[in-house]
């Protein structure tokens, strides 16, 4: 089977990432390591944004046998996931923003960039692949960028990622 999951407290980067992602693996399932922030809760709760997640609790992880990470790259903040790792029969695809670090968790597949957000990065390659996305979708890609950027305004944030919002705007 199949997951797309972020790291523990997912902001809106990290809940734009696993949509986007889900578009890429559209038979993964959406599995949340731990909570989210309470602004994401709260849009999540206040828009009815059509999100197909599971919570951990329950979750047979025996049966996973690819682990698509965004927005994370550290096994220390995927809470009990990081327990996988290591699996012979896992593979593991990451797509993250944040700096290199010794500790980053390393994949079969690994999409790497330095931008401000990792929603830049996955809109980039559904762009690349000609995937349609929906005005909600849209709507929710753009915050993840707005908030990881501090609205386009820290000092990581790049010229994909404007270009990535204006699509998203578009």
């Amino acid at each position: 089977m199949d997951i797309i999951s972020t790291h523990i407290h997912a902001d809106f980067d990290a809940l734009a990432s696993m949509v986007a992602a889900s578009k890429l693996y559209p038979k993964a399932r959406l599995l949340f390591p731990g909570s989210q922030e309470r602004n994401v809760r709260e849009f999540l709760q206040e828009t009815k944004f059509p999100l197909r997640a599971e919570r951990l609790k329950g979750f047979a992880l025996d049966t996973i046998t690819r682990l698509v990470l965004v927005d994370v790259k550290r096994a220390s903040r995927i809470g009990p996931l990081k327990d996988l790792l290591g699996r012979p029969a896992l593979e593991v695809h990451v797509y993250d923003h944040h700096p290199a670090h010794p500790k980053d968790i390393t994949g079969g597949l690994e999409v790497l960039r330095e931008v401000g957000a990792t929603t830049t990065i996955l809109i980039g390659l559904l762009r690349d692949q000609d995937t349609a996305i929906t005005p909600p979708e849209a709507t929710l890609f753009a915050l993840g960028i707005y908030e990881e950027t501090g609205f386009l305004t820290f000092t990581n944030t790049t010229e994909a990622d404007l270009h990535a919002a204006a699509y998203c705007l578009a």
